[in-house]
């Protein structure tokens, strides 16, 4: 039960923090509080399921993305970039759950 409890604050404090800094960069308080809200049940879930290592995983691919859109110097890019890293890395994450399983 203590792992399961670990997992769901791991993914409520990623997923609702990732969606705070959404609503941060597009300079909307409304907006903030929305994507932090479903961010936050969205890491419940994902918490809940004992899915630490694909929220990891994602992390990883949105670190990466950032830095090569990084390279660009445009902040634009460097937002798309990790979006579009998150987006892979969760699609490889999600394979990687299912060959581990």
């Amino acid at each position: 039960m203590a792992k399961n409890y670990r997992n769901i604050i791991f993914g409520i404090t990623l997923m609702g923090g990732t969606g705070m800094l959404i609503g941060l960069v597009l300079h909307s308080y409304v907006l903030m509080g929305l994507a932090g809200g479903f961010g936050i049940i969205i890491g419940w879930l994902v918490g809940w399921l004992g899915g630490w290592r694909f929220l990891s995983i994602i992390c990883l691919g949105v670190v990466l993305g950032a830095a090569l859109g990084y390279t660009t110097g445009d902040r634009d890019v460097v937002i798309m970039a990790a979006g579009s890293g998150a987006a892979i890395a969760g699609f490889l994450g999600a394979q990687l759950e299912r060959f581990l399983k």
